[in-house]
């Protein structure tokens, strides 16, 4: 009895573990519903999130979830919920072709919304 008690603390402790291996290499996630495509999790370039929803808008998609991971240093794109084939390769083909720097240093969704700072006297 004490050796399952010890068993099931140890997984319910390793689950946090597990969950943070598995998002250390996570890039963003983009939850897409009734064809509008809105940032969950991560940074992303504000035009990259426009493109992503340029693909799910038509056909529209009802219900999806897009994660974008870093592997072997290039963006890869998981997808799961109701895209066409077609969709997912557009999708791939649209976040290949934006360099994994770029997304890291894309908008952060703290900071998208309020205008730059001005620095020095204002001029005019």
């Amino acid at each position: 009895m004490a050796l399952l008690f010890g068993l099931v603390l140890l997984a319910i402790l390793a689950i946090p573990l597990v969950v943070s291996l598995r998002r250390a290499n996570e890039l963003f996630v983009v939850s897409v519903s009734e064809g509008q495509a809105s940032l969950r999790r991560g940074r992303i370039p504000q035009g990259l999130l426009g493109d992503i929803g340029d693909v799910v808008r038509r056909p529209r998609v009802k219900k999806a979830t897009i994660r974008v991971v870093k592997e072997g240093g290039r963006p890869r794109v998981y997808v799961q919920g109701q895209l066409s084939e077609v969709q997912r390769q557009r999708l791939r083909n649209v976040v290949g072709n934006v360099p994994v720097a770029k997304i890291q240093a894309g908008a952060h969704p703290a900071r998208s919304g309020r205008p730059k700072r001005r620095r020095g006297p204002r001029r005019g």
